[in-house]
């Protein structure tokens, strides 16, 4: 649990995909029920017995929980080969809706970076339910134009299946690519967050998050720089500092500027890919 003054804000949560783990684990996370007290009795004084509600546990003591209890299976530094089961850090995130073909699904897309000790680079894609991400995020407002994926499609597939269906003509790293791909470039300018469509915001250097994967794939080249890229569903994502969440409509609104949380160069993602993969809406 952390210390008074290092209180978290939690803007992802997922109450189903954590009670499930603490369920196949045996793990009692659920504090529901009352506690009996009951008071000393004497010859002339009657026992009373008075039910006191348990105090439902923190959300961090759940996720102290769950981390320990998936410490032996989780990756941070992505210094081992593929497959992880689970992976955790600590970065810079960015919160966008997934736009299918013009539809807006009830999907969250979240992309983050890792680099390891080594100097390898992992891109993470993580989507999950708007139901379990907070309200001040989900509550910003979006612009609804820019670029979409063509590919997004086979990627919702691919996560509404759990990472089971890969179509029958994607590739994992296909799968891995196209996932990148809408993550970096949905909305528009990569390079102008601010103005970017279907995009709520980032978090900057401090989200820490913890993630279920689905795919973990490696490359020997990659058009993005990345020497990895692994796809899932984040279990929670959170910070100490609230105040590190940018808000692109708030930013806009006050003619803020905002520094691209993940740049990159025409060599590491090129034209010729944006003009085959995206469509403008």
């Amino acid at each position: 649990m952390s210390a008074g003054g290092d209180v978290r804000k939690y803007l992802y949560w997922s109450e189903r995909r954590i009670s499930g783990i603490a369920r196949d684990g045996g793990l009692t996370i659920d504090r529901s029920g009352s506690t009996k007290l009951k008071s000393p009795t004497g010859p002339f004084l009657p026992a009373v017995e008075v039910d006191r509600p348990r105090r439902p546990p923190h959300r961090d003591d759940i996720a102290d929980r769950i981390e320990r209890y998936l410490s032996g299976n989780t990756v941070r530094e992505f210094v081992t080969p593929p497959p992880v089961r689970f992976a955790a850090g600590c970065g810079t995130l960015t919160f966008a809706q997934f736009v299918n073909f013009g539809r807006i699904e009830q999907i969250v897309a979240i992309f983050t970076e890792v680099i390891a000790p080594d100097g390898l680079r992992t891109a993470i894609c993580m989507f999950g339910s708007l139901d379990n991400l907070a309200d001040v995020i989900v509550a910003a407002p979006t612009a609804d134009t820019g670029w979409s994926s063509s590919a997004a499609p086979e990627v919702f597939a691919f996560i509404n299946s759990a990472g089971r269906d890969l179509g029958r003509d994607k590739s994992r790293e296909e799968i891995a690519e196209d996932a990148v791909t809408l993550l970096l470039g949905q909305g528009g300018d990569e390079d102008k967050p601010a103005k970017r469509g279907f995009t709520y915001g980032h978090i900057g250097d401090t989200g820490e998050w913890l993630l279920e994967a689905y795919l973990d794939v490696e490359f020997a080249t990659n058009e993005y720089g990345y020497d990895r890229i692994v796809i899932g569903a984040p279990l929670w994502i959170r910070t100490p500092t609230p105040q590190a969440l940018v808000l692109y409509a708030d930013a806009a609104s006050k003619n803020e500027p905002v520094a691209p949380p993940f740049r990159r160069d025409e060599a590491s993602f090129p034209a010729t890919r944006k003009n085959q993969w995206w469509r403008w809406w």
